[in-house]
């Protein structure tokens, strides 16, 4: 597949989720980054069975590949490259399904709120809004499953 072209379709619509979780930041920035916590908590589950990361560089201009198993035994594969790493507080970068020729830029912000984070995800550059409406039901249910995740063990 042919890359996504950086700034290409630049787009207005954009999508802001605000969430606390009962863990540091160091820890829920931390599973932005550690290929098997993205594994567990990636990719909403009422839409993929499983994810598994391909490859994952946390450094800038590192890249991330991670296929989403679908219960047909379709996958589903976004890429993308990071551009900022702050730890433990801002990860940016590239999001790009490799069936569309469209790159999104997500944003990630974690701050210490009480003895928990509040993460901030804003993912911008969506060609519509209807695909901006999607992505708001899957990164919901991803971020239940990430909350899920960090009060385990």
């Amino acid at each position: 597949m042919p890359a996504a072209t950086p700034g290409a379709g630049k787009s207005d619509v954009s999508l802001r989720l605000v969430r606390t979780f009962e863990a540091p930041p160091q820890r829920v920035f931390d599973a932005w980054l550690d290929p098997k916590q993205v594994a567990i908590w990636m990719g909403p589950r009422a839409m993929v069975d499983s994810a598994e990361v391909a490859a994952l560089e946390p450094r800038v201009g590192g890249r991330y590949r991670i296929v989403m198993h679908k219960s047909d035994g379709t996958t589903l594969t976004v890429a993308g490259v990071y551009r900022e790493i702050v730890r433990p507080s801002r990860l940016v970068f590239t999001w790009a399904w490799e069936h569309e020729m469209h790159e999104t830029l997500m944003t990630i912000t974690i701050r210490p709120v009480g003895s928990g984070s509040e993460l901030t995800l804003l993912y911008e550059n969506f060609p519509n809004a209807e695909r901006r409406d999607g992505h708001n039901a899957g990164w919901t249910m991803s971020l239940d499953q990430l909350a899920a995740m960090l009060k385990g063990p």
